[in-house]
């Protein structure tokens, strides 16, 4: 009876020395509590869903506020952040990797802004994930994390459209008056790519020439044109017809020798595709 008795006595010690020593505090690795006092930590504010363009100078920051569900601790609270993008190239954002809810304060502001990353995404959605991705209390061991709202989402957009339209063909036109002229017009893909693939052509000996992009094509195209015996240069008019009937019409046109003369860029927008012309 005794030696059960000193039994009980040694494992009832045990749990009072082991309790609350415990140096494992990371979101990534939150190993064993045996808690003293509970932190929730993450994102307090209400900037759950934003969307703003990438390239636009005048766009503020971004602030999102980052705080404890419990009154100011008395250790530094060191956040570790980071970022990805649903293209894989988040080089575009601007933010502290590495911010501190000093002691004595339950909160902490972050502001993430966006640049050009020099990807062509057009006007299409890029997602950004804004993440907080590991929580340390220093040399404490008084306190535990338990995880609180550890992302926050951005919609990105590099441009936005200059109209909308349903899904479709797009026929485009090229005519000039001047019979003694041959333009030939060549709808390439990618932004003034000589290598690009080339989607259509329209090489006759009217004074009319039509390509088509078809209705499962998306992304950045570029006209190419040429007059055929190098008589320049030659005026012409381009109309770009969209499904649903929108017809954007360029008159009074100078091509002056071999050259792209304009990009068209196409990205679905939910069930409507958004477009922006560029004369080059």
């Amino acid at each position: 009876m005794k030696n059960i008795k000193y039994l009980a006595l040694l494992f009832s010690l045990t749990l009072l020395i082991s309790c609350g020593q415990d140096d494992a505090d990371s979101v990534t690795n939150p190993g064993e509590y045996t808690p003293t006092s509970e932190v929730n930590v993450g994102f307090t504010d209400t900037n759950i869903d934003q969307m703003v363009l990438e390239n636009d100078p005048t766009a503020d920051a971004l602030t999102y506020t980052i705080g404890t569900n419990i009154n100011p601790l008395d250790v530094d609270i060191t956040l570790t952040l980071g970022i990805t993008s649903s293209d894989g190239s988040p080089d575009g954002a601007s933010y502290p990797q590495t911010v501190i809810i000093p002691a004595g304060e339950s909160s902490v502001d972050v502001q993430l802004s966006f640049s050009d990353d020099g990807v062509a995404e057009g006007f299409a959605e890029e997602i950004y994930t804004f993440e907080i991705l590991d929580v340390d209390f220093g040399s404490s061991d008084v306190y535990y994390l338990t995880q609180g709202e550890l992302t926050r989402n951005i919609t990105v957009i590099d441009s936005e459209p200059d109209f909308t339209a349903p899904p479709g063909a797009v026929e485009i036109s090229v005519t000039w008056s001047n019979a003694a002229k041959d333009l030939d017009v060549f709808l390439i893909t990618g932004d003034q790519d000589s290598g690009g693939v080339l989607i259509d052509d329209s090489q006759g000996v009217t004074t009319t020439e039509q390509v088509v992009l078809p209705a499962d094509q998306e992304g950045v195209f570029s006209l190419f044109m040429y007059e055929w015996s190098s008589d320049y240069p030659v005026e012409f008019n381009v109309s770009f017809t969209f499904p649903g009937g929108l017809v954007e019409t360029f008159t009074d046109v100078k091509i002056q020798d071999d050259s792209f003369q304009f990009t068209l860029i196409k990205a679905s927008l939910g069930a409507q595709f958004g477009y922006r012309i560029t004369q080059l």
